[in-house]
């Protein structure tokens, strides 16, 4: 039985589709087909619903599903310690991190792959609740996300560091202030991140919990599309304190800091503890202890 054949399945269920399956594999559809056919042949019972397009797994594809995925994974774990037991760790990181730490957390992974050359990171941007189902699909190895508003259930938890709050803004009455309660701006033109996101949701809950009624009239999942409206006019935003020092934002744009209540949340690794060698994975959770000495 052939490894790629299992994960003809798990990329079906994935795309639903079979051309964007094959394309995935990096195969030809019809190899694709090919292969599917000798794998149901082999272990002697259809796993996919034949049709003109993709329908789905037979019931019998989605229990073996299960199986198969746990295979391709340990099958993947046994090549990465094989490559660590000869001194050359080799393989991919997949990390599931949400835009508003991507830039916080830039130094800490150039750092790793840094040290470890032939280890290629995918960092993925995505939502909290996509971090949490892709960890426990076993699409992620390891996610950066909220460790307590939130939360991830049924994972290991390492805090990174605390999130706190600026308001970003051009608006020329601002200029010069440090601070800025909450409440004063309710009478801002705002342009936030959108609402799957669990850091919008935050802002959410400090306008409610204040009674706070903001004029959100452009919402993006875009932290560039955000900055370029900020910078191009006199709308303001709320941002991480990170997101201050990495723009080059336009002369005239203030940061203040936002008070009264002073809002700050953990933001850290969140991982799987299976309890099985991931060779990849548990020298990145060495390499950033060593890292936060």
């Amino acid at each position: 039985m052939e490894i790629k054949n299992l994960e003809i399945i798990l990329a079906l269920d994935s795309e639903k589709h079979f051309n964007r399956a094959a394309e995935k594999l990096k195969i030809s559809q019809p190899a694709l087909s090919m292969k599917l056919k000798a794998l149901e042949n082999e272990i002697g019972v259809r796993l996919v619903k034949r049709g003109k397009n993709y329908i789905g797994l037979t019931s019998e594809g989605e229990i073996l599903k299960e199986r198969f995925k746990n295979i391709v994974k340990e099958y993947t774990n046994i090549k990465q310690l094989s490559s660590e037991l000869k001194n050359n760790l080799t393989g991919n990181l997949r990390i599931g991190v949400i835009p508003t730490a991507l830039l916080e957390v830039s130094f800490l992974l150039n750092s790793f792959v840094k040290k470890f050359t032939n280890v290629k990171l995918q960092v993925i941007s995505m939502s909290s609740n996509e971090i949490d189902k892709n960890l426990h699909d076993f699409k992620l190895d390891l996610g950066i996300s909220y460790l307590e508003n939130e939360p991830i259930l049924g994972v290991e938890k390492i805090p990174l560091y605390k999130e706190t709050y600026f308001l970003i803004s051009k608006k020329k009455n601002l200029k010069n202030k440090k601070k800025l309660k909450w409440q004063e701006i309710g009478n801002l033109d705002l342009c936030l991140i959108s609402k799957e996101n669990q850091f919008r949701r935050i802002l959410d809950a400090v306008f409610k919990e204040n009674n706070i009624n903001p004029r959100v009239l452009i919402e993006s999942n875009s932290m560039t599309h955000i900055y370029s409206h900020v910078n191009s006019s006199e709308f303001s935003t709320i941002m991480p304190y990170i997101f201050t020092q990495s723009f080059n934002y336009d002369e005239n744009t203030n940061f203040i800091q936002l008070i009264s209540p002073e809002i700050s949340h953990k933001v850290g690794i969140v991982h799987i503890d299976d309890n099985r060698p991931s060779p990849i994975k548990n020298n990145f959770l060495k390499f950033l202890k060593s890292f936060n000495k």
